[in-house]
């Protein structure tokens, strides 16, 4: 057993030191889940970007954009022509172009004798939710506009808003999800790392050279199996560690959550011997080996989350590993699974990982 631990040191040395391979293995996959996380969130917390057209300059129409200016859910960019607002919708950088009639003064005096002033708002068909948005804030704003800053604390209907809390089985934020996408990005990293250094080693005679060496064959590939099995576990945790204390990604069960992470690692062990066995260079390993693991991962939940699949897709994503690796990982933390719903996904992953290590270590023998 001591040698075993020896190795898997050893592999765990090399890992940290090659700099490309521990950030892909720890650091990648921290930045893929904020990036989705932010990306499924809808919104950044940033101001809309707000083209605006001033037909005739007037007292009423520069007041009226500074109060646009002034609110906090605007970023207000001024164009001097419509085909320069338009150009900046089309463009993506304004959601809405705008417009702010000449007569804009005389339809502001219209409004207290009973009239309506009219603005033209146009923007982007694929930001609706924010065109409704802003169409809300012009009426605000123009009510402003028309009656003075006093009738601004009239409120016809008064709302009570307040935050709900959410119940057990639904994510409180975008980030519980993005973050079970991130495990299998850490999964994807340790596991091509391991398995191009696998290839890596039979290529250079480094492998042939420990095979025939007093230790027993078993002994140094389980050693490389516990190195892949600690990188993936640290991974794993790296990631909880950072969602929970930042983001707001809750744990239902820390003892749901030491199985799962372990029954995934070990599966993933699996997965990197059965990969290091059907390459026989590290070319390979890292090519082929990446391409195979890269449409796993995308079908398994690691691009597109498990929650927002159609049906069909969600069933082929059975033969993907990092399917069941995501759903234990949702299932102990905004899932809130028990055992009922755990036992499946935790014996997918145990048998994957079974197989995986017998007939990898079996190929990599044949192989060596």
């Amino acid at each position: 057993m001591r040698a075993v631990l020896v190795l898997a040191a050893k592999d765990l040395r090399v890992l940290l030191r090659d700099r490309a391979a521990a950030f892909f293995t720890f650091a990648f996959p921290v930045a893929i889940a904020l990036l989705f996380g932010y990306v499924f969130s809808g919104t950044t917390g940033e101001p809309l970007q707000v083209a605006v057209l001033v037909e005739r300059d007037s007292p009423a129409a520069r007041a009226f954009v500074g109060m646009m200016e002034s609110d906090g859910a605007f970023a207000v960019v001024r164009a001097a022509t419509r085909e320069e607002g338009e150009s900046l919708v089309r463009g993506t950088e304004a959601i809405a172009l705008v417009t702010v009639p000449s007569d804009w003064e005389e339809r502001l005096a219209g409004v207290r004798a009973g009239g309506s002033a009219g603005l033209r708002v146009e923007f982007d068909p694929a930001r609706r939710a924010e065109g409704g948005l802003l169409v809300g804030k012009m009426h605000e704003l123009g009510f402003r506009a028309a009656f003075g800053e006093a009738a601004s604390a009239w409120k016809p209907v008064a709302v009570d808003a307040s935050e709900l809390a959410m119940e057990r089985g639904v994510p409180a934020n975008s980030f519980a999800i993005s973050f079970s996408q991130g495990v299998a990005w850490a999964l994807f990293g340790a596991v091509l790392s391991f398995c191009a250094g696998i290839a890596e080693e039979r290529q250079r005679g480094t492998l042939v050279r420990l095979l025939v060496s007093p230790m027993r064959p078993a002994s140094i590939l389980l050693g490389k199996a516990v190195a892949c099995f600690l990188a993936c576990m640290a991974a794993e945790w790296l990631l909880v560690a950072v969602g929970a204390a930042f983001f707001g990604v809750s744990v239902s069960s820390w003892a749901w959550l030491a199985v799962a992470s372990a029954a995934t690692a070990f599966g993933f062990s699996g997965v990197m011997m059965l990969l290091a066995g059907g390459f026989r260079t590290q070319g390979g390993a890292q090519g082929a080996g990446r391409a195979v693991l890269l449409v796993l991962a995308m079908l398994g939940g690691g691009t597109v989350p498990l929650v927002f699949m159609p049906g069909f897709l969600r069933t082929l994503s059975d033969v993907s590993p990092f399917k069941w690796a995501v759903l234990v990982a949702e299932g102990c933390t905004w899932r809130a699974w028990g055992a009922a719903e755990m036992w499946m996904p935790l014996a997918a992953l145990v048998v994957i990982g079974a197989v995986g290590l017998a007939s990898g270590a079996a190929l990599v023998r044949r192989t060596a």
